[in-house]
């Protein structure tokens, strides 16, 4: 082969990969190689957008918003610019619609789904982004996957991306003041009684308390994976042996001597007082929440799996993760897209899980134990109780599942504070739940 036609050659060949590696104009390209019509790169734009972050946690300021989330976003989409809407009572959702400024993307817990998303009808259907994209939905937590398939009738309203926390805190020097053995992992709740019972006394003026639950996120997250209302009737059945398990198994720790049980100590913002500035609470399980180091400081505290029921040895709670949705009202969906599913990434996630920012929704082992290695206040803690070993399976979700929620508050406020009858209670809660599901059907 002559020189000339050699370079022609080199020439062209060269031409056609510049082609191929061009990014279309300030396109970014993600998925296969390109080539065939079948596995042809799927680009997204690069033109500079705004995409407006709605906090359904109702847990962020802008300035944690920001550290967390928003100043990863810019760093890794330059063109992106992440705006913090907060939560806030007197600000809903339809509020910022009616005002021009409806979100973009809604975060929320799974119990808040209902309150800020689907009250307001701003879900919509991401399973053909995550086709696009060729998101692998076998990285997230399976059981958080199938919850959110049942959410939305088999598509996907948004990727669980972050995972609520589910330890037992406790205070080692209340222990240690009592030479009371510290909880440990696999406990069953009976073995927690027992501690609770050992620790639940008076010393000179001050009392202290065994144990203590956020009850209404105990309920979500139920063991048995009991409907709070039942999808195919929209009623509830709270009149049910296992119901009663559920219920009577928190209500014994008030009954303890000393307790005297108001409607303050059953609110997880009186226990959350109790245990972090008072320090007379023993244990404490607020079932969703990560505590701060300033909450903790002076501490002598650690954390402990948890519990078991002995019929259901190994599982922990149901998943309560947070998720990220596109909304209806959203304009830049591709771009919107490629931000959350980078939210759901090990790329993302691992340094902000090594820094205790919060426990992952992912399934990677190494962020599963990767949880506060580099943050001083879990220096030494048991970290891996931050998270079950065993999901329990997610229940159902309906419309009316806060209504009937807020009943079953109720059934255990009225068996622990009023001393009624527990299959009373929760007959009642039963009926005045399907009578409140019946009063919203009517509007």
């Amino acid at each position: 082969m002559n020189m000339n036609k050699k370079s022609s050659i080199m020439l062209i060949a060269g031409s056609l990969l510049l082609a191929a590696c061009s990014d279309g104009g300030g396109q970014a390209q993600v998925g296969n190689k390109a080539g065939t019509d079948e596995n042809k790169e799927t680009v997204v734009s690069k033109e500079p957008v705004e995409l407006v972050f709605y906090d359904g946690v109702s847990d962020y300021t802008e300035e944690r918003f920001m550290k967390e989330i928003g100043e990863p976003i810019k760093k890794k989409f330059p063109n992106v610019t992440p705006k913090f809407s907060p939560y806030t009572k007197l600000t809903q959702v339809q509020d910022l619609i009616s005002a021009g400024q409806a979100p973009d993307i809604i975060f929320a817990s799974s119990g808040m789904f209902n309150d800020v998303i689907n009250k307001y009808s701003m879900q919509t259907d991401i399973m053909p982004l995550v086709q696009k994209y060729k998101y692998d939905l076998t990285k997230i937590d399976p059981v958080s996957v199938d919850m959110m398939k049942e959410i939305s009738k088999g598509g996907m309203y948004a990727l669980p991306t972050l995972m609520s926390p589910s330890p037992i805190y406790y205070n080692k020097d209340i222990f240690d003041k009592f030479g009371v053995p510290y909880p440990k992992d696999n406990m069953t709740w009976d073995d927690l009684y027992d501690l609770a019972k050992k620790v639940t006394r008076k010393d000179g003026n001050q009392q202290y308390y065994g144990f203590m639950v956020s009850f209404q996120h105990l309920m979500v997250r139920n063991q048995f994976s009991l409907n709070m209302v039942d999808p195919a009737t929209e009623t509830s059945s709270f009149a049910d042996a296992k119901w009663n398990k559920m219920t009577s198994n928190i209500s014994r720790f008030y009954e303890l001597d000393g307790v005297q049980p108001n409607q303050q100590k059953l609110g997880a913002a009186q226990q959350r007082v109790m245990f972090t500035k008072e320090k007379s609470l023993a244990m404490w399980m607020p079932v969703s929440t990560l505590l701060t180091g300033q909450e903790l400081e002076g501490m002598n505290w650690d954390m402990a799996q948890f519990p078991e029921f002995k019929e259901l040895p190994g599982v922990g709670p149901q998943p309560y993760p947070i998720s990220f949705y596109i909304t209806t009202t959203n304009k830049h969906r591709d771009q919107s897209f490629e931000v959350i599913a980078y939210l759901a990434s090990e790329e993302y996630q691992l340094p902000m899980v090594k820094q205790g920012q919060f426990p992952t929704a992912l399934t990677n082992e190494t962020l599963r134990n990767s949880f506060g290695q580099e943050t001083a206040m879990y220096k030494g803690k048991n970290v891996k109780a931050m998270l079950p070993g065993k999901y329990a399976k997610a229940s159902a979700f309906t419309k009316f599942n806060n209504l009937a929620r807020n009943q079953l508050q109720g059934a255990l406020e009225a068996n622990v504070l009023q001393k009624q009858d527990l299959n009373t209670a929760l007959r009642e809660a039963e009926e005045k739940a399907n009578n409140a599901i019946k009063a919203e059907k009517a509007k």
